[in-house]
């Protein structure tokens, strides 16, 4: 029979309501609706990141004690001395084993002082900013090099009555990724105020099929604030759906004229916005 954990150092102390069933020392999430069950790395529980550990045992419906910031005393010694410890694909465990499986959320919870021991500081999710270039790659009249415009703004640009002209971005969903909080195309509009966008997508993981999941289709649209001389861009958050959104997953953005427009549409990059645990 296993010896009970011992938790020691107990700090940022509250309590939670339980949406199943948990132990003594078990990792637990926010289930998304109104309670607390045991966290998960896996890609099929995507937001099931750490959040605090359990101090109590209880089933669903329970309220139990919970922390942030704890060390955890095991009398049977199953811990690696001196190794970082992340939220494991096992719900409600931990791993010394950074997990590998594509789409796992990888999160560093502590680490372990000696075979006995690990100690745990659970941080709040952050912010991750990420501004990324369009890709050496387009097929626009302006390869390579692209174009300037008064007084210094340079990129690819989509010409007047330009059809099916596009620029690209390619990436990595960060390893520690919970959610895409914002991700745009931005855009200098050089002479005009019309035009039109459209965005596709394909993720995929390492070692996976190129073909991946391609989100969801944003349609041709006009980018908002476009005008003469504005910085104006185009909202493709959506295209990241569920399917698409996986920790870790390669990715890659098509950006595609409309049809006719009425100015050169300058693309100077690709900002996004990671929630990171």
């Amino acid at each position: 029979m296993a010896s009970p954990l011992i938790i020691e150092n107990i700090e940022m102390l509250t309590k939670v309501t339980l949406g199943g069933t948990v132990a003594v020392g078990d990792t637990i999430a926010f289930d998304g609706t109104d309670a607390y069950v045991k966290a998960d790395a896996s890609d099929a529980t995507v937001n099931l990141y750490t959040q605090f550990i359990a101090l109590d045992k209880g089933v669903d419906g329970d309220e139990i004690n919970a922390c942030k910031k704890c060390t955890i005393y095991d009398p049977d010694a199953p811990y690696t001395a001196d190794k970082i410890y992340f939220q494991s694909a096992t719900a409600g465990a931990m791993t010394s084993t950074r997990p590998t499986t594509a789409g796992d959320v990888i999160q560093a919870l502590g680490r372990s002082v000696d075979t006995y021991r690990v100690q745990l500081d659970i941080k709040a999710p952050y912010e991750k900013e990420v501004f990324i270039n369009p890709d050496v790659y387009d097929t626009t009249d302006e390869p390579g090099l692209g174009v300037i415009d008064s007084p210094a703004w340079v990129g690819r640009a989509i010409d007047t009555d330009a059809t099916a002209e596009s620029v690209y971005f390619t990436g990595r969903i960060p390893s520690n990724a919970i959610s895409l909080d914002n991700a745009k195309v931005l855009w200098n509009s050089i002479g005009g105020s019309t035009g039109t966008i459209g965005y596709t997508i394909i993720c995929a993981a390492d070692g996976a099929t190129n073909t991946g999941d391609t989100g969801t289709t944003i349609a041709a649209a006009t980018p908002t604030s476009i005008a003469d001389n504005k910085i104006c861009y185009g909202t493709i958050t959506t295209a990241f759906d569920a399917d698409a959104l996986k920790a870790g997953y390669n990715f890659t953005v098509k950006c595609t004229a409309g049809g006719t427009m009425a100015s050169d549409l300058q693309c100077l990059g690709l900002y996004m916005r990671w929630i990171c645990v």
